[in-house]
């Protein structure tokens, strides 16, 4: 077997093992707190003994390669104190932050994934992911936190390296080129999200929660501005969501023309005292039990409990959640979850 030969089925093997789905990948070695991953997929693991005067764990990826642009994080579990409410959902005493994610989590989000951008140089190839836990002997009524948190770096495709593209020429069966061309092409391309989304749900069918949407309780955080797409495979037509809890903060009492939509929820006149906190959906259809086909892009109160919404606009699904700074105690902040099948 000569040089050439050997090298693209050294390709092969390597294009066949990158293929893999997300959810069959390997979870990787798990990283100790204050610990550097040099690996493509790590589990980031709570420290076996918090003190109990609180902790700061710091945890450092580092990029593959400068070809890195996303870190996927998948939260296997994670549990740490609640949101304060003064003045507004927001994390004080347990807090998690990643570098280029602009706000803080805290509070119930096993099961829930983010993206986050990822920007390597050959100056700096890092990105931190920080836990501050807080003194459990100064608020002994806040629960002891854990987390496990998949951590997977995708890299964008940046063409084939030129040794690659000559082995191929200088193949003699040329019954092997689509193989190649098909083991070869790049093994994260399926797993990366689009830009600007903050979370990217790739199943046909599933399940979008609010953060902290707990068991139902929440609150979901103030100050959260992020958007939620879902993969649209070529022949799809329709993106169905189908609430099943849904209690947003609005800035009046809905009414039986208005349960909860666009102008209630989002004002055209900025007011600073006003509520703006909202599901976007852009271009839906929303069927209720007691009104008629409704159609509206914004969405609070109670508005879509029990509803079923269609989007059928063409381009990405997409929609977006925006959470002001403000609270008030007699509007439920709990968030929503919803069901969604693309047909």
């Amino acid at each position: 077997m000569n040089f050439s030969m050997s090298f693209v089925l050294i390709l092969v093997v390597i294009g066949m093992m990158q293929l893999s789905p997300a959810k069959g990948q390997y979870t990787g070695p798990t990283l100790a707190c204050g610990g550097t991953s040099l690996v493509k997929t790590t589990t980031l693991l709570t420290p076996n003994n918090i003190a109990a005067n609180g902790l700061t764990c710091i945890y450092t990826i580092r990029s593959l390669n400068t070809r890195i642009c996303q870190l996927r994080l998948d939260f296997n579990s994670f549990s740490l104190a609640q949101p304060t409410l003064d003045p507004y959902p927001r994390c004080i005493n347990d807090v998690f932050s990643v570098d280029n994610l602009n706000f803080d989590l805290c509070g119930e989000n096993s099961g829930q994934h983010v993206y986050v951008p990822f920007n390597p140089t050959s100056a700096d190839r890092t990105m931190t992911i920080t836990f501050r836990i807080a003194s459990r002997s100064q608020i002994p009524t806040l629960a002891n936190p854990h987390w496990s948190i998949r951590v997977q770096q995708l890299e964008c495709p940046s063409g084939m390296a030129a040794a690659a593209k000559d082995a191929t020429r200088q193949l003699d069966t040329p019954d092997m080129l689509p193989l190649m061309a098909r083991t070869l092409s790049h093994g994260d391309i399926g797993l990366l999200a689009p830009t600007g989304c903050l979370q990217y749900f790739q199943d046909n069918s599933g399940t979008v929660e609010s953060f902290n949407f707990g068991n139902g309780a929440g609150p979901y955080l103030g100050g959260m501005n992020y958007a939620i797409c879902f993969h649209r495979p070529r022949n799809s037509q329709t993106l169905r969501i189908l609430p099943t809890t849904f209690e947003i903060a609005s800035s009046g009492n809905p009414t039986a023309q208005n349960p909860g939509v666009d102008e209630l929820c989002y004002s055209s006149v900025a007011i600073a005292a006003r509520s703006e906190d909202n599901l976007h959906i852009p271009n839906a259809v929303v069927r209720l039990p007691t009104l008629p086909a409704l159609r509206a892009n914004r969405f609070c109160s109670n508005s879509l409990s029990n509803g079923e919404v269609d989007v059928t606009a063409p381009g990405p699904y997409m929609m977006y959640f925006q959470s002001d700074q403000l609270f008030d105690p007699f509007r439920r902040e709990t968030g929503f979850r919803m069901k969604y099948v693309i047909l």
